[in-house]
């Protein structure tokens, strides 16, 4: 049974990493031609070009990092209180229910559907528009991601902590907060990737004017330049791989 286990998780590193090699591999040449599976010699230039001219992917980089911590910080944060609130509420149920209206629509649909609201305010093209867009998706997601911590047991810490003389402040800065630890970094991490990777509510309501690492990569496989795509997705890999060790480190070992 462990020798299977280990094939399995061998097999499932194997399928992880090999796309991420392969898109390094593709990265580092400049003369790569179907239907030949490697590069036939590599260098650098591709990625100082990329990383030293005003192509867009060092400002998308940027751009995407502050919009996705932006939107991980606000929807955990707001989540987490929004989240209290509907754990205790009398109408617990049709409130969750609610929250999963934006995620059940395509992100497409949904910016659709909103972007009227978002011309008229004049926010549509602006990075703030595009944080709050995302937050109306992340927002709902972490209210349901939050929710089952509210238990009776939590309760009863709450309670208990009341009993003996803490505030509100008190209870939830040395009791709750925590507690919740766990719980709030997976929140972030999760929101973060939705933000991080979203594409299709980024270009309706950003109007081509808030140009993103995401958008980036697709902009150049539809302009054919390979390289430029491969070194942007190897690029949008890096939280992915720095939020999975930190899941690891701080989250994994502590649940376990």
């Amino acid at each position: 049974m462990k020798f299977f286990k280990k094939i399995i998780t061998f097999t499932g590193c194997v399928f992880f990493i090999l796309p991420c090699i392969y898109l390094l591999m593709i990265s580092l040449t400049s003369n790569y031609s179907y239907p030949n599976f490697l590069p036939q010699s590599y260098s650098t230039n591709n990625w100082k070009e990329a990383l030293q001219s005003n192509n867009g992917i060092v400002n998308g980089f940027f751009l995407s990092l502050l919009i996705a911590s932006c939107v991980g910080c606000i929807s955990t944060f707001l989540g987490f209180f929004l989240s209290r609130i509907i754990a205790y509420h009398k109408r617990r149920n049709l409130l969750l229910f609610t929250c999963y209206f934006p995620l059940a629509l395509s992100p497409v649909i949904f910016a659709l559907l909103v972007n009227y609201y978002f011309i008229r305010i004049a926010i549509s093209g602006s990075i703030a528009g595009i944080v709050l867009a995302q937050l109306m998706i992340a927002l709902p997601f972490s209210i349901l991601l939050l929710n089952s911590f509210w238990s009776l047991q939590i309760k009863l810490f709450e309670e208990a902590s009341s009993t003996l003389g803490a505030n509100k402040t008190e209870t939830f800065f040395k009791v709750l907060l925590p507690i919740a630890k766990p719980q709030l970094l997976v929140c972030f991490i999760q929101t973060f990737l939705i933000s991080w990777f979203e594409y299709g509510l980024t270009t309706i309501i950003g109007v081509g004017q808030i140009k993103t690492l995401t958008l980036n990569v697709y902009q150049y496989i539809g302009e054919a330049n390979l390289y430029y795509a491969a070194i942007s997705s190897c690029i949008i890999v890096l939280p992915i791989v720095v939020l999975l060790w930190i899941n690891k480190r701080f989250v994994y070992h502590k649940l376990s």
